[in-house]
């Protein structure tokens, strides 16, 4: 089956929406409806993360280079607690569609003893061995004891991560972007404050460098927490309380760890291939690794259009699917991968022309500007291939096809990246622009599988 000839995000075509007295069903938001809140929420915590870089920047190369690290290894935690929130995407999304209210409410408080259950496990996984982990990177000894001190702070604040993260996929599966959206940025703003008065020492409080970085995001954690559950409490969302139990249910247990065990495997494996690209580069020095998680950051913004269209597709496939409309959930997959590919095609350019300059902005050393530059050149040219995999990529984790995304992130990843990464190091002795140039293979095979996947539609088949 071949895509539509044209994005078009309206939904006038939708089939009729069922709802019962909670106003579930499908939602008439089209693609950038559900889209552009998404890319705003990532956008307010792309900011709150380069502040981090450039505040700390100013500490020099090794503060840089050790938030970079330590924010890497915390994400693989991150993806350990994210599972339940995976898994609810699609089954609430579904629920949504059909207007089942008591399965939405349900789903979601198991999700929420499944987050804070893997939560306290990965913290208690990880607290006894911060300098462990963070050594996994070979990065030089002075990065590896600030790096392990940011981690160990970080840790602190995993649960309300968890918590947080259950209540923002509820609400985008079922519809509503725009809380999370409000509710991030709330959290942006205390975390930009906290870092101004923790990093510098500023309002009486001691100057506590990277450490201050880690706190600030943690007390910004907590405040997207209360402000979710306060909401819930007061029936102030669109998923209201019923009678649901807080009792674990095994079977919807079950059903939110087999869709959410892949997709929270690919986001370990992801942070666990970025840790081992990591220690590749890290024999290019520490400029060269500071770099490259500046250029990361920055890159940020480009993935934000992605993400929100990984978001929307998710949610309107999940709910189509629910609402028994395949063909429909067919039409806003591909609707949302044209969207993704013209739009971060755009911002990649950008990013790339105004490189130097917003370089400038979170380091002075010559060398990382350079190399940073350097960086966001080659990345420019893998946006469109991103694209394909964020946006399609969504549509399949909203029907509950969450193995195949790990397969394609193995075979991108592991196979691609680091193995051909690696050769050119051990055999070729090759440049640092050879290594990151490897980045370009790794999308182009993971664009290709998706979009054959995504056409063959298996997925609409699949049960949740």
């Amino acid at each position: 089956m071949s895509p539509p000839e044209a994005p078009d995000s309206r939904e006038a075509d939708a089939p009729a929406e069922r709802e019962d007295v909670a106003g579930l069903g499908v939602t008439p938001l089209g693609i950038w409806g559900l889209a552009w809140p998404t890319m705003l929420a990532m956008g307010a915590g792309t900011v709150v993360r380069l502040t981090d870089f450039a505040m700390v920047g100013d500490l020099g190369p090794s503060a840089t280079a050790a938030i970079g690290v330590g924010g890497n290894f915390y994400w693989l935690i991150e993806s350990l607690a994210s599972i339940p929130s995976l898994g609810l995407m699609a089954i609430l999304a579904r629920a949504v569609g059909a207007g089942d209210a008591a399965l939405a409410d349900a789903s979601h408080r198991q999700a929420q003893l499944q987050g804070v259950a893997l939560a306290l496990l990965g913290c208690a996984l990880v607290f006894p061995a911060t300098e462990f982990a963070i050594g996994i990177y070979g990065v030089e000894p002075e990065v590896v004891a600030i790096a392990s001190d940011y981690l160990w702070w970080r840790l602190w604040a995993t649960v309300p991560l968890a918590i947080a993260m259950n209540f923002g996929a509820a609400l985008r599966a079922a519809g509503d972007a725009r809380t999370p959206l409000w509710a991030g940025l709330v959290a942006a703003s205390v975390n930009v404050f906290l870092n101004w008065v923790l990093i510098y020492g500023n309002l009486g409080a001691p100057a506590l460098g990277v450490v201050g970085a880690a706190i600030a995001s943690n007390l910004a954690l907590v405040v997207m927490m209360v402000h979710f559950v306060v909401l819930w409490a007061m029936r102030r969302l669109v998923l209201v309380p019923t009678a649901g139990s807080w009792r674990p249910d095994r079977d919807l247990q079950r059903r939110l760890l087999r869709i959410g065990i892949p997709s929270g495997l690919e986001g370990g494996l992801f942070q666990i291939g970025l840790m081992l690209f990591q220690r590749i580069m890290s024999t290019f020095g520490t400029n060269v690794v500071a770099a490259y998680n500046v250029g990361s950051m920055l890159l940020n913004f480009s993935f934000m259009p992605g993400v929100g269209f990984a978001v929307a597709a998710s949610t309107l496939v999940g709910q189509h699917l629910g609402a028994r409309a395949s063909d429909r959930a067919e039409r806003e997959g591909w609707r949302a991968t044209f969207w993704a590919i013209g739009t971060m095609s755009v911002i990649g350019l950008v990013l790339a022309l105004c490189a130097r300059p917003i370089a400038w902005v979170f380091t002075n050393d010559p060398e990382v500007i350079e190399l940073s530059v350097l960086v966001l050149t080659i990345f420019a040219f893998a946006h469109p291939l991103m694209a394909i995999e964020f946006a399609l990529g969504g549509a399949l984790r909203g029907s509950g096809d969450t193995v195949f995304p790990l397969i394609c992130v193995f075979s991108g990843l592991v196979v691609v990246r680091l193995g051909v990464a690696t050769a050119l190091v051990l055999f070729l002795d090759a440049p640092i622009e050879w290594v990151w140039s490897v980045l370009l293979l790794d999308y182009a095979i993971k664009a290709v599988l998706f979009v054959e996947r995504f056409r063959r539609g298996s997925w609409k088949r699949r049960r949740v």
